[in-house]
């Protein structure tokens, strides 16, 4: 069983994850409700997000591939780079290792999607949209989706090598970073995935999309600092 101190050590990582990311994360919601809210009640914006949905539905897959690519890996990095905030050692290994991990994850998010609304329906009840959110964030996220991230992100910050990142998946990592971003996951994507579900099916993916190139940049950074 984890010590006091360990559990203690868990709850500060934790208590910091959120008051470090409440006023980001309240802003980048509040971004996701207008865009929503766009399609719902403007016209004009409501034509514009029908054709991206007609674009998604058209390039399916591939869509998913070239969107998360750019939003995820390739938009942060560049930003991170005109920032001085990106790594300089292994730079451009970095960036390639991440794109190609971010093409692999958008496509396996979009089938995630797509077995949700095989499994619970297309509707946007609040049941629909409370199953949808629960299975996403509370089985997915702390078992594959936010696990699986940060040890990408240690493999690209260490240039690709396995025997360096497996090192580096310390206690630390498990107890602190983990659970950190783990809660700026929370504080960001359930209000977002409400939103999102919401939609369409064909236009579920592009705003994740628009989402997650935020939320990249707030937490590569802050798993950076928790990193040693």
């Amino acid at each position: 069983m984890p010590s006091h101190k360990s559990k203690s050590g868990i709850l500060a990582a934790i208590a910091a994850a959120f008051r470090q990311n409440r006023t980001p994360c309240l802003l980048l919601n509040l971004l996701v409700i207008a865009l929503v809210a766009s399609y719902f009640y403007v016209p004009t914006m409501a034509n514009a997000w029908a054709a991206v949905g007609a674009f998604k539905a058209r390039w399916s897959y591939a869509f998913s591939l070239a969107s998360t690519m750019f939003a995820a890996a390739i938009m942060p990095s560049t930003v991170q780079w005109l920032m001085g905030t990106l790594p300089a050692v292994n730079r451009v290994k970095r960036i390639a290792l991440l794109t190609l991990f971010w093409g692999y994850r958008g496509m396996e998010i979009d089938l995630f999607y797509r077995f949700q609304g095989w499994l619970f329906g297309h509707g946007n009840d609040l049941g629909t949209l409370l199953k949808k959110v629960a299975l996403d964030q509370f089985v997915m996220s702390p078992v594959w989706f936010v696990p699986t991230y940060l040890m990408a992100l240690r493999f690209a910050d260490h240039g690709g090598s396995l025997s360096s990142t497996r090192s580096s998946l310390n206690r630390e990592f498990w107890l602190h970073t983990c659970p950190a971003v783990l809660v700026a996951n929370w504080l960001i994507w359930m209000p977002a995935l409400a939103l999102i579900y919401s939609l369409p099916d064909t236009l579920q993916f592009p705003l994740f999309s628009v989402v997650m190139c935020f939320f990249i940049l707030m937490v590569t950074l802050m798993a950076r600092q928790t990193q040693h």
